[in-house]
Order: structure tokens, then sequence, then C-alpha cells
């Protein structure tokens, strides 16, 4: 998949800009606030429906309109073409639509154009909350797996119904175990395919990182569950689907006068505790911020490569401020690492300016805003 043209209207700084995008990886180059972030996060809009960044659909307006529009033509790995429009306003919502379906909703969006994102915020991958970890595990298999999206919004609502129930805003137990068998259900298939796809993934991930000559940092994924005991852990599952649904239900009986004590659900993949580790150490503890950069890249490329054999479909890759942090020589090993993939995967990378790069003719240059302090 590769995007031909970008329209954007009235999003963040851009009024109405129109990009036409070739081969080359794209090099959005130009001072802070010039709008290289913005581009990426119209971008990810078009792919998820939502920012990369911790912003509302009315942050992302510009100043002085009612809603922002985005629309792309993008060019299908089989030769067909494909229009994607996003159009939001404040008062009415956000409308998408594509030319292969007409309007759509947020869900039957994602997974049409697969996309990865390395963004400036994403260290937390490393050193934040489990959550951002599961938020990383969960857009790439929502992505790919219509099953696994569908799993992870019937939990989300069972979860909701069943916390309300817990709180007391209903008295009937029939209601309650309703809710219950529903996150049993819901709670087995998201952790069976979480565990299925780490081990995968830190497959492609160990691959991954030995072409890249990462051999001292080697990230992995590592899974593990705090409301099971050591020997209910994923390792220790050799079982089917069905079979694992039935132990799980099992087992969380035995949590149930837990949740009707502290009024809410104590179990489930929303608890679940993902690492990302380095020789036995979380990764986050033992290395330094350039090494993390680059592991970080690695997880991103290891993400595109599970991508696009899942899908059958090249990923975008959007690569926020990828070079800072590093030194002169892993600039260049990036560098060449990117122009290699691009033979592959349409490539989006911002950066303050083109110094430290030795090839930037091999990039589509895309200059935004005043650089000449930059040059």
């Amino acid at each position: 998949m590769k995007i031909a043209q970008l329209d954007i209207e009235n999003f963040r700084c851009h009024q109405n800009s129109s990009l036409r995008f070739g081969t080359q990886p794209v090099l959005l180059i130009g001072p802070n606030g010039a709008g290289k972030t913005s581009i990426l996060e119209a971008i990810n809009i078009l792919a998820v429906s939502k920012s990369f960044l911790p912003v509302t659909d009315d942050d992302l307006v510009a100043r002085g309109s009612d809603g922002y529009r985005i629309r792309a033509r993008i060019v299908h790995d089989l030769g067909t073409e494909l229009e994607v429009r996003i159009e939001y306003n404040r008062t009415q919502g956000k409308r998408i639509s594509t030319s292969a379906t007409g309007q759509c909703s947020a869900q039957e969006l994602i997974g049409l154009l697969p996309c990865v994102v390395l963004a400036s915020n994403q260290r937390d991958l490393l050193v934040g909350e489990p959550a951002v970890r599961r938020a990383f595990v969960d857009r790439i298999l929502a992505q790919s797996s219509a099953s696994y999206k569908h799993a992870l919004w019937r939990h989300r609502t069972a979860l909701r119904q069943r916390n309300r129930l817990l709180a007391g805003f209903s008295s009937s137990s029939a209601e309650l175990d309703a809710w219950t068998d529903e996150l049993i259900t819901m709670t087995a298939e998201i952790l069976w395919k979480r565990k299925q796809f780490i081990e995968e993934f830190n497959q492609i991930l160990s691959r991954t990182t030995e072409q890249l000559h990462l051999s001292t940092i080697q990230p992995l994924l590592n899974y593990s569950i705090p409301w099971l005991e050591e020997e209910f852990q994923p390792t220790h599952w050799k079982t089917t689907l069905d079979n694992f649904h039935s132990f799980l239900q099992h087992q969380i009986t035995k949590i149930l006068p837990l949740d009707r004590e502290r009024l809410s659900t104590q179990w489930g993949p929303q608890r679940d505790h993902i690492t990302i580790i380095t020789n036995g150490h979380t990764i986050a503890s033992s290395t330094s911020q350039g090494q993390q950069k680059l592991a970080l890249y690695a997880l991103k490329i290891a993400e595109a490569r599970y991508l696009h054999t899942a899908t059958d479909r090249t990923p975008i890759i959007l690569l926020d401020d990828v070079f800072s942090d590093l030194d002169a020589r892993n600039i260049r090993r990036l560098e060449e690492s990117i122009l290699e993939r691009s033979s592959q995967w349409q490539l989006f990378l911002t950066a303050p300016s083109t110094h430290n790069l030795s090839q930037q003719e091999q990039f589509t240059l895309v200059t935004l805003g005043n650089i000449e302090r930059f040059l």
C-alpha cells in the first residue's frame, strides 16, 4: 500500500495542503511547529481514525475552523486505487468513508491501511505503564485480525457493563452472570491470541535485531498475568482455545468474591503485564537513550514485518524525529536501514534538517516552514 496523494484541510497548522509522493522515502524537514508531525498524524488517522498523540479531534482542528478534512489517494499493492476520506466537525462528529465501502465505522477502517508509527512519545513503550505496551500489542492485532478487533470491542462493552453492576447500579444477579460469562469468553480469546502473537513476534524481532546488528540489545516481549498463579502463566499453556476457556472459567470463579468486595472486575486482559526485556532485564533500566531508540526502531520494523505477513499488504511506516538521541555512526546505520526498507514499504520521516544525512538525494524532501536557520 502506498499513499500517492494526501490532502489536508484545516488540520493543526495546515490550512490547505496537498502533497504527492513517489517511490522514494519521504523526509519532512523544518523547524518545530512547521507541521511535520501533523502530516504523520493525518496519515495515522487515515489508518486507525485517531492521532498517535494523546489529543482529541477538537485539538486537531485549525484555529478559527469548525472541523478538519483529510483525504488520501492510495495505490493498492495489486495496482488498484482506493480513496479514504476523514471529515470531522465539532458539532456533527466524525465521518469516515472510502471509495470501496462508502461510509464506514472506525472499527471497519482499521486494517484497511496497515500503519506502523514510531513517534517521539513512544519511549513510553519502554518506560511507561503496562497499558502502553498492551495498546502496542492490541494495535498490531486489531490491524491484522478482525476477530481480535471484534473481541476487544466486545470485551470493553462487557467490562463496562459488569463494573456498572458491581458498583451497585443494578441488583440483578442474572444480568451480572450474563455479563460475567461474556467477559470470560472474550478474556479467553484475547489472552490466547496475545500469547500466540508474542511468541510469533519475538521470533520476528530476534531476526530483525540480528539483521540490524543490534546483538547487544536484543529486545524481547515478556508476557505475564498477575491475577493468575505462577503455574498458570502463559508459558505453561499447552492446550486448545476451548480447553483454555474452560480452565480460565474455573480460575476466574475463585476471584469473583474479590470483585464484589472491591466493586470492580479484578481480572481480564486489561490487567495483563507486557514488558520489554533485554538479557533478562527491563530494557529501560539497562540501556542508554540511543540504544533505546534503536530498540524502538527494531520493534517497529518487526511490527511492519508482522503486519505485512498477517495482512498480505505492505504497511506504511511513520518515523517521527527518528534520528534524535543518536550519534553519527548510528545515524548512518539507521539511514542505510531506512533506505533499504524503502524498496519494500513506503516510509515517512521527520527531521529538523538534512544535517548528518549522507544520502539525502535518496529521499523525497518536503520542506515546511522557514528552515534557513538550520542550513
